[in-house]
């Protein structure tokens, strides 16, 4: 038996070192239709997993030339890339730091998700061990957390830490292709894989599907839309994982509005 609905923590109260008090606020439809499902689970120990409903990333700004210095781009084509614009005028204020506006922005979950079911690509970082196209859309349908964090052979806290590590890497494409939805069209995969193939018939695949299953550490790991589900994720190799800037400037927050720039 599990639970699923959308609230927002109102009072944390540590009592004591071996007792917290977590009160939670529901004000939306989340728990309609669910109350009698919740009131059996009244009194029983339960397993919580906190998920956020909003993701931030910083996008730095050249005060100089008011551009992006770094952009999350998501073409026309659906394909993805991190841009860097180099700083031609590096302004220096009293305490040495570089004349850079950091601006925080927010990305909603579900927007997210949108995203990462939707592209052709997925770049995955090295350090992300799951397909999140697979998790999400298993998710959705129904199927259980345990089941499908047992088909990648790790725990259910596990698999929900990779796929926030997955939500917070696609954070700033999904941000940027919401607001360029209309001049984007993703591209379906020339390419059909079977989902049901074990290893032995993947490696009795042509060439072309063998490139794509392969691993490229330098620059992370391309998912394609027809991706195979568990740990054999299909991968593609066009596109480049940029490092993010390490300056440290004064950071603002934007939730929505025009950018200042």
């Amino acid at each position: 038996m599990s639970l699923e609905f959308k609230p927002t923590i109102k009072n944390i109260n540590i009592v004591n070192d071996d007792l917290t008090k977590i009160t939670l606020e529901v004000k939306n439809d989340s728990l309609d239709g669910k109350y009698d499902t919740l009131k059996k689970l009244s009194g029983k120990t339960v397993m919580v997993a906190i998920i956020p409903e909003t993701y931030s990333y910083v996008q730095e700004f050249d005060t100089s030339t008011k551009k992006p210095i770094t952009e999350w781009i998501v073409n026309a084509d659906g394909t993805a890339e991190i841009r860097k614009t180099e700083q031609t005028q590096l302004d220096i204020d009293d305490q040495g730091n570089i004349d850079v506006k950091r601006i925080d922005k927010k990305v909603d979950k579900d927007l997210i998700d949108e995203y990462i079911l939707a592209a052709s690509t997925l770049i995955l970082p090295d350090d992300i061990s799951i397909n999140p196209r697979d998790v999400i859309s298993r998710l959705n349908a129904g199927e259980g957390l345990s089941d499908i964090a047992d088909d990648y052979e790790m725990s259910d806290s596990k698999l929900l830490n990779e796929l926030e590590k997955s939500r917070k890497h696609f954070a700033p494409f999904a941000d940027y292709w919401d607001k360029h939805k209309e001049d984007i069209v993703f591209q379906e995969a020339t390419e059909d894989v079977d989902e049901n193939a074990d290893d032995s018939q993947l490696e009795d695949e042509s060439d072309d599907v063998e490139k794509k299953l392969s691993i490229y550490p330098q620059t992370g790991k391309d998912v394609s839309k027809d991706e195979i589900k568990g740990k054999n994720e299909t991968t593609d190799s066009d596109a480049e994982n940029t490092e993010k800037s390490t300056d440290e400037p004064e950071t603002e927050t934007n939730d929505g509005e025009e950018e200042p720039y």
